[in-house]
Parts: structure tokens; C-alpha cells; sequence
């Protein structure tokens, strides 16, 4: 995807060529078409954008590093899918009583009312300008104060960012698929089938 010499390693080898092809099929989607527009001969733009997306993301994996990721795998995120389950059943349970209008409310607008975020609307559309505050704070943390500072960098290069999640990762993530096949791969596939042999089917040789 890139041309000439590469940005600086973000994290580890294996992973290096598929960010970078992110980064530019991002720049290619979200960037190009309008900046083609603008000039056709301007040749450092495109690669500036992909240094500041690349500071970013290098941050974001050293703040990841340092973090304490058992701590939020095996306490936080099974304490908020488990309440995230039970207040499902809350709101379903009540999807015909007088809590939902006499049936009028659906689910959705249910479990928002036990669980509403700012960023979610009853419906399940997102709130992009929640993300867009989010995002920028992001970039303030991340980048240092010469690229951060410039309205126009710092716009560009959060709604690049925005976009990204909001119209390709997100809606991918919350497919059963996906979440089926990301299962599936980090269990791995076993290197030797597992047989179970029932004690009825050994041959009376072998007692």
C-alpha cells in the first residue's frame, strides 16, 4: 500500500503490514477523494497524515502494554457482560406488562432505560459527536503539542479515525460471525483430534 520507505515498526513484525495496509485503505477511503480535488500534485500530505495516524496508534499499544489487562479481562469485562445479560432478561421480562406501555415499548427502548449511555441512542444508533470528543481526547494524549495544536490536522485526522470505527469496525464487531470466528481463533484449532472411546466398544482381547 505504501510506497517508499515505510514509517517507523509500530508494534510487533507479524502485525506491521496489515496497520499499514489499514492505514492506507483509510487515507484511500475517507482522504483521497477530496483532497484529489483539491491538488493533484501535492505528494506529502497523504504520508504526513500516515506518520500522525502511525504516532497515534504507536501510543495506543505502549498505553496498552503498560495496562493491567488481566485485571480487565477477568474482573471488569465479565462483570459488565453479566449485568449487560441481566438487565436483557429485566427488559425482556417486562416487554408485556405496564412497564412497556401495555406492550408499546419494545425491548430496545426497555434496556435503555436500565442501562442508558450517552452515547447510544434507544434505537442503537451511535452518537458520532460522542465519539468525536472521545477521539480528540485521544489525540491530545497521544500526539505532541506541534500536531495537536493545528485545528485542521487534528479535525482531519480524528474524523478519519471516527469514521473508521464508526463505519467499518463497529458494525462488524457486533456480528455473531465475527465474534464466533474471533472465538475460534484465539482458542486455536487442536493438533491432534481428541477421540473418546466408550469402555462397551474394547474388544474382550484387550481385558
Amino acid at each position: 500500500m505504501f510506497q517508499g520507505t515505510p514509517p517507523p515498526t509500530l508494534v510487533s513484525a507479524e502485525l506491521t503490514p496489515e496497520l499499514y495496509d489499514f492505514i492506507a485503505l483509510a487515507l484511500r477511503a475517507y482522504v483521497s477523494p477530496w483532497w484529489s480535488k483539491i491538488t493533484r500534485y501535492d505528494k506529502d500530505f497523504l504520508p504526513h497524515i500516515s506518520t500522525i495516524l502511525s504516532t497515534v496508534l504507536r501510543d495506543l499499544h505502549l498505553r496498552a502494554q503498560a495496562a493491567d489487562l488481566p485485571a480487565l479481562v477477568f474482573h471488569d469485562v465479565p462483570t459488565i457482560i453479566t449485568q449487560h445479560y441481566r438487565d436483557y432478561h429485566n427488559a425482556a421480562a417486562k416487554t408485556t406488562t405496564a412497564y412497556a406501555s401495555g406492550g408499546a415499548a419494545p425491548l430496545s427502548a426497555l434496556f435503555a432505560h436500565l442501562q442508558p449511555h450517552m452515547a447510544i441512542s434507544p434505537d442503537g444508533s451511535l452518537d458520532r459527536e460522542y465519539y468525536r470528543q472521545i477521539v480528540d481526547h485521544i489525540l491530545k494524549a497521544s500526539l505532541p503539542p506541534d500536531d495537536y495544536d493545528p485545528d485542521a490536522e487534528r479535525i482531519i485526522i480524528r474524523e478519519i479515525i471516527v469514521k473508521v470505527l464508526l463505519d467499518d469496525i463497529f458494525p462488524k464487531i457486533i456480528q455473531p460471525w465475527f465474534i464466533h470466528k474471533a472465538i475460534l481463533d484465539l482458542v486455536g484449532s487442536p493438533e491432534q483430534p481428541i477421540f473418546i472411546v466408550c469402555p462397551c466398544q474394547i474388544s474382550p482381547h484387550f481385558l
